[in-house]
């Protein structure tokens, strides 16, 4: 189980590696629109949106580098969960870009954000495995 949970790691670490590095180049992130929306309408529009993508994407670069490295675990793991709870303001606050018949019917984009249960399933069993190291 310990090298699955490392895998686990790995493998998230790669993703927001790869996520975030896509960020920092104009138009090459198919989120990059998703997110500079998200992020207008969540800090009502104080916040400059070459800014807010660059932001986005040093924040996931971070989490990607540290699921990577293997420091600081813990503390990663919550600022993803974070990070993982915050992707889903789409689907609340722009429902024509999430859904083709809002509730059930997802498009592409709302696809895109479901599948990050998944994500977050991985983070909290990397989570309860650094609580567990830390009672040994």
């Amino acid at each position: 189980m310990k090298n699955t949970i490392k895998l686990m790691r790995i493998s998230l670490g790669i993703i927001f590696l790869w996520y975030g590095i896509l960020k920092f180049f104009p138009s090459l992130s198919p989120a990059e629109e998703l997110a500079i929306k998200t992020i207008d309408i969540m800090f009502f529009g104080l916040i400059n949106e070459t800014i807010s993508i660059k932001l986005l994407a040093l924040l996931e670069v971070g989490i990607g580098l540290g699921f990577l490295s293997g420091y600081y675990t813990k503390i990663v793991t919550i600022i993803f969960l974070g990070h993982m709870v915050c992707t889903f303001a789409p689907l609340f606050i722009l429902p024509e870009l999430s859904f083709t018949h809002a509730p059930y019917a997802f498009t592409l984009v709302g696809q895109y954000i479901v599948k990050n249960i998944v994500f977050i399933l991985v983070g909290i069993i990397i989570y309860q495995n650094e609580l567990t190291k830390e009672i040994r």
